[in-house]
């Protein structure tokens, strides 16, 4: 695996990670997981893109002989995918552009007096000898999507926040400014904006590429497996029980497999052996806990049948949820709107849906929203310290000024998705795939943020503007359905399968920090054992968090560093 980065300012012989000079490479680069094109001008300018980017090589050319920082800012957000710019004015200032989304993270660090950046943290802690930040670590435990600002799951390494420009001049301190907002729109604006840059984002990765997508008979994955067979052939996989190859998810992807010819469909059996909480020693370090740590199974699976299928890149629809299915935050900005006919209709329509009273929603909405995005759960597996020390390092700030409780939390949430499926991509690189997200484009986010919150949100309509954008592309059966499979049961039946080695995670290295009560969470985990229901969506991250702790000490054999000139 490479990651790119390089010292801003020199220092004797400035360290350079193996592989940082192919920023700079003509012709364009590709290394597993990131591409990296570059232009040059006049001067010794030199400009950088990686990550995918639907930007022509003149588009790049000519950005690289402007001297005018607006005209960066406006590409780091206006061309389709998902990429970070950096940029070498020739007279010894240097730029880096964090995409909107975070879905391709920027890092810098000091070392031995230079300043060095790089697209990976893992990268800069093999250099640094960094150890796992533990104020980091408490934040993500107690809120996995928080921003922990000037930090990264690695100390002395800090990740500049998304949507900034962060500059380090010839002369003075280094700084960061946000150059992102998003824009308004109408909804049949937004519809289309969201046709074409979901429709854009597939195409950069896909033309002239062996290309894999998930297909579990969602409208997610289902969209995009549909937009990548418009650019040429592409490998479907659906998961399902070995015991099961019929009803539910399965018919639904075969609906839109038939539905486009160039779809090549493929069943995956799943069985004990891809449970949750198996063969969790095949972990790899990675920047950060990787959010699938515990069905590490699963997905070094899908990863060996893709390599064998001859798949390069691989589709998911991962943060399709976060963008079109959010949870009733929009009340809060009723409440302070004054718009409270429409509040009562909403938390009616909420109540409804869950059967269950509208009251605690409307009480929500005026004194605790936190509690609407499910934030204020309980967690008593945690210590005070840890709590303490989170609430210390947690910041609500997005760097967006003028956003209302909903567009703040949908944002906060993109980009942890964002940020994380970075770490899905370095599980994928070991097998030489390069995994995309396109729902993690800044476009995407954008088109989606355009319109209000209160319309993006229903109680009695899936996902309804992304349903208005696909809706002549899917099978209307896919395009009207309500919900799909879930697999919480699949948690259960691995927890039980693993229950001894799974109830030894709970006395390790988070419980040595002060930061869990292994008493309580063992408590808890024998609980789900006998198949009570709890909240994974939490427990997930801190034993991702402990597995992730067990093999940080390799960080420094990751990437091999050397001194040059």
């Amino acid at each position: 695996m490479r990651w790119f980065g390089g010292a801003l300012a020199p220092c004797g012989k400035a360290p350079r990670p193996v592989g940082a000079d192919a920023l700079w490479q003509k012709p364009d680069a590709w290394t597993v997981g990131t591409t990296v094109r570059h232009a040059e001008s006049e001067g010794g300018r030199r400009l950088a893109v990686f990550g995918p980017c639907g930007a022509t090589n003149p588009e790049l050319e000519r950005l690289a002989r402007s001297t005018d920082l607006r005209e960066f800012d406006a590409a780091a957000s206006t061309w389709s995918g998902s990429c970070a710019l950096a940029l070498d004015d020739g007279v010894g200032s240097f730029t880096l552009w964090a995409d909107p989304a975070g879905s391709c993270p920027l890092y810098v660090a000091e070392a031995d007096g230079a300043l060095v950046w790089a697209s990976s943290s893992l990268a800069l802690a093999s250099l640094l000898g960094s150890r796992p930040d533990t104020a980091w670590l408490a934040a993500h435990l107690a809120h996995p999507t928080a921003c922990v600002p000037g930090r990264s799951a690695w100390t002395g390494v800090a990740q500049i926040p998304p949507g900034h420009r962060w500059t380090a001049p010839r002369d003075g301190s280094p700084f960061s400014v946000p150059y992102w907002r998003p824009c308004s729109s109408t909804w049949s604006e937004a519809v289309e904006r969201l046709r074409l840059d979901l429709s854009d984002g597939v195409l950069i990765r896909a033309s002239g590429r062996e290309v894999s997508s998930d297909l579990s008979g969602g409208l997610d994955s289902s969209t995009l497996a549909a937009y990548a067979a418009q650019c040429g052939p592409v490998l479907g996989v659906t998961f399902h029980p070995k015991d099961r190859e019929s009803g539910g998810d399965v018919d639904h992807a075969r609906k839109v497999a038939r539905a486009f010819p160039s779809i090549r469909h493929r069943l995956m059996a799943l069985g004990r052996e891809h449970l949750p909480f198996t063969d969790l020693d095949a972990l790899v370090l990675t920047d950060e806990p990787a959010p699938s740590a515990v069905t590490i199974a699963q997905l070094c699976h899908e990863f060996a049948l893709l390599a064998e299928e001859g798949a390069s890149v691989h589709l998911t629809g991962d943060g399709g949820d976060t963008l079109f299915m959010p949870p009733p935050v929009h009340l809060a900005d009723l409440v302070r709107s004054g718009r409270l006919v429409r509040l009562a209709r909403d938390a009616q329509a909420w109540g409804r849906l869950y059967r269950s009273s509208p009251w605690p929603a409307v009480t929500a909405a005026w004194n605790a929203p936190d509690r609407l995005a499910g934030r204020a759960l309980p967690q008593p597996w945690l210590t005070r310290q840890a709590t303490a020390l989170a609430e210390s390092v947690i910041s609500p700030e997005t760097g967006v000024d003028g956003l209302g409780y909903a567009d703040r939390h949908l944002l906060t949430e993109a980009r942890y998705v964002g940020r994380t499926a970075a770490t899905e991509n370095q599980l994928a690189a070991a097998y030489g795939i390069e995994m995309h997200n396109p729902y993690t484009d800044t476009r995407v986010l954008e088109a989606v943020m355009s319109v209000p919150a209160s319309d993006r949100w229903s109680a009695r309509r899936y996902k309804p503007l992304l349903t208005d954008a696909v809706v002549d592309l899917l099978p209307g059966e896919v395009v009207r359905r309500g919900s799909k499979g879930l697999f919480a049961v699949d948690h259960h039946h691995g927890l039980r399968a693993h229950q001894a080695n799974v109830l030894e995670l709970a006395d390790g290295y988070l419980a040595d920090l002060g930061l869990v009560r292994p008493a309580v969470l063992r408590s808890l985990l024998r609980r789900a054992v006998l198949g009570v229901d709890v909240p994974w969506g939490l427990l997930e991250p801190l034993l991702g968090t402990e597995l992730w702790l067990r093999i940080s000490d390799t960080a420094t054999e990751r990437v091999r560093w050397e001194d040059r000139p």
